[in-house]
């Protein structure tokens, strides 16, 4: 393994960690502040300004960072039943055509996104003053690099189906 290999090997690695590090405190963070709205709501019943609109942004920050480190790990929701009885070649393009429709799907996200977040530039939430940008801005962000684990993973797909052919000649 190269050294600048073992570098990038190593900053993947990182930005794993700050992702998963991240949407902890990010759910921990929605955790308490739902508790607090909640308990003032009913206990005081005062609740606060922003109990809405701020859980929600994080929600959304949460939910993009969980889905892009499972898609990172592989660890996504798919149905194998039917694929793990089909022949290896036949599989391996099955797989692909799949990995191939997830990054269309991905990218019409991210670029159907652009606009809603020029949009909102200029709006801001009205209990916080935080800009509409935060709430819109996940998709975007969390959608761009799951393209990049997404391509890795069809590129895995199709790495371990020519070494597994290589290794039966």
């Amino acid at each position: 393994m190269t050294n600048q290999f073992k570098k990038l090997h190593q900053l993947d690695k990182l930005i794993e960690q700050i992702l998963y590090y991240t949407s902890g405190v990010l759910l921990l963070i929605m955790a308490i502040a739902i508790f607090y709205s909640v308990s003032t709501r009913y206990i005081l019943n005062d609740p606060p300004l922003w109990s809405d609109e701020a859980p929600r942004a994080f929600f959304l920050w949460l939910t993009y960072i969980g889905i892009i480190v499972a898609t990172k790990r592989g660890q996504n929701i798919r149905v194998t039943h039917f694929i793990d009885k089909v022949p290896p070649f036949p599989r391996v393009v099955i797989e692909t055509i799949m990995h191939v429709l997830v990054l269309i799907m991905l990218l019409s996200l991210v670029w159907y996104n652009f606009p809603v977040i020029q949009l909102q530039l200029g709006g801001k939430m009205l209990s916080t003053g935080w800009s509409f940008v935060w709430v819109y801005l996940p998709v975007s962000v969390g959608c761009t690099l799951m393209i990049f684990y997404q391509s890795r993973l069809m590129i895995k797909t199709i790495q371990i189906y020519i070494s597994s052919r290589d290794g039966e000649t």
